[in-house]
Formats: C-alpha cells, sequence, structure tokens
C-alpha cells in the first residue's frame, strides 16, 4: 500500500508501531519457549536478524517473523553457547567484585578500578556480540574478541549506543505500559540502526576482520 501526505505518513507509523509490538511479544513467547535461559539468547539473536532485515528494506510482517521463527531455531544451539559463555563469565565477575571489595587500602582500590574496567568492557561486549553472531559466521571464541574489537574501534557508536539506550530507560520509566510491547524491539532496533553503519565498512575485510556476512 502507497500513499501520499499524512495519510501515507500515519499508515507507515501504525505499520512500524505493529512490527516492533509483534516482534517485541514473539521475543517473549520465544524466551519462554526455551524456559528462560536457554531461550533468552537465540530471541534476541533471531530479533537482531529481522530488525537487520526491515533496515534493509524488508517490510513484509508475515515474513519477519517467518525468518524470526527460523532463526530461532536454526541458531538455538549456537546462540546458547555464546549467552552461556556470557552467564559464566558474569556469575565470575560479580563474584570476584564482591570479594574485591572487602579489600582496604590502596590495592583494594586498584583492583576495584581493575574490575570496573573489566566489566564496563563485559557490558559492551554483551551488548554487541549478538549483533556480530546476527551478522557474521565466525568460530565461536571469536565472536567474543570481535565484539570487543569493534567496541574498541568505534567507541563513538559505543557511547551513542549507551546513551540512546539510557533515554529509552528513562522513557520507559515515565510510561512503564509500554515496556512490554515495545522495551526490547525498540531498544534492539536501535542498537542495530546504530552498528548497520560499521558493519558496512570496508575494513571489515581488510584483514583484520576476515568474515563474510552470511546471515
Amino acid at each position: 500500500m502507497s500513499a501520499n501526505g499524512w495519510k501515507g505518513k500515519l499508515y507507515w507509523f501504525v505499520e512500524v508501531v505493529t512490527m516492533l509490538a509483534v516482534l517485541q511479544l514473539m521475543w517473549i513467547g520465544l524466551t519462554l519457549l526455551g524456559l528462560v535461559v536457554l531461550g533468552i539468547s537465540p530471541a534476541t539473536v533471531g530479533l537482531f536478524v529481522v530488525m537487520r532485515k526491515r533496515l534493509q528494506g524488508q517490510d513484509s510482517l508475515r515474513s519477519l517473523t517467518s525468518n524470526y521463527w527460523a532463526t530461532y531455531k536454526a541458531e538455538f544451539i549456537n546462540s546458547n553457547k555464546i549467552g552461556i559463555i556470557l552467564i559464566v563469565i558474569g556469575y565470575f565477575l560479580v563474584l570476584n567484585l564482591r570479594i574485591v571489595l572487602k579489600i582496604n587500602g590502596t590495592f583494594g582500590l586498584l583492583m576495584i578500578t581493575l574490575m570496573v574496567m573489566i566489566s564496563i568492557l563485559y557490558a559492551v561486549m554483551v551488548m554487541n556480540i549478538f549483533q556480530v553472531f546476527a551478522n557474521y559466521e565466525l568460530p565461536l571464541l571469536r565472536y567474543f574478541s570481535a565484539s570487543l574489537l569493534l567496541s574498541i574501534s568505534y567507541p563513538i557508536q559505543v557511547i551513542g549506543s549507551v546513551m540512546g539506550l539510557y533515554v529509552f530507560y528513562r522513557g520507559f520509566l515515565i510510561i512503564p505500559g509500554l515496556l512490554p510491547f515495545f522495551g526490547i524491539s525498540v531498544s534492539i532496533l536501535f542498537l542495530t540502526w546504530m552498528s548497520s553503519q560499521i558493519f558496512r565498512l570496508k575494513g571489515e575485510s581488510d584483514g583484520s576482520f576476515q568474515v563474510e556476512e552470511v546471515k
């Protein structure tokens, strides 16, 4: 359907809102389907994949939901490998942070500073790793190094992503009723849009990031 003027803009707005709500509900349903722990990683990867397709011009909701389900099934095991590793790393970070907080003196301050820096890198890696997974075929452990490499190489995009997520967070605090319908889908659409320019750069194939886009 095509229309000009305010009718066309209204139709586009309703279409986008509907898409975001449907994909959000699918994310919730697929996460629960995997009993949360085993469902959240493939559900998140699938959402990144369909958001990338949406930004590339695919606007059929039926096609997007079909791709979402297909990606969820295809990447269930591999994405969970990443998710489990992230959970283990996060667990040890929290455990070590609790231990470091009990250390007094200059050494304790240095250890706390080190742990905070590592925690920031971990948070950034979590924010980017599923985007890398959704775009590229890599050996398992390289997803972690690639997500960190992209974050360090493009700090402006990382800072912009964090600031944008904070704005969304404040907005959902003001209107919490929107969170169940748009919280995850809007955030992932924003992150996908922020990273789209990075993944299009030719520098990714110059030897430092030798992969082909296959997903």
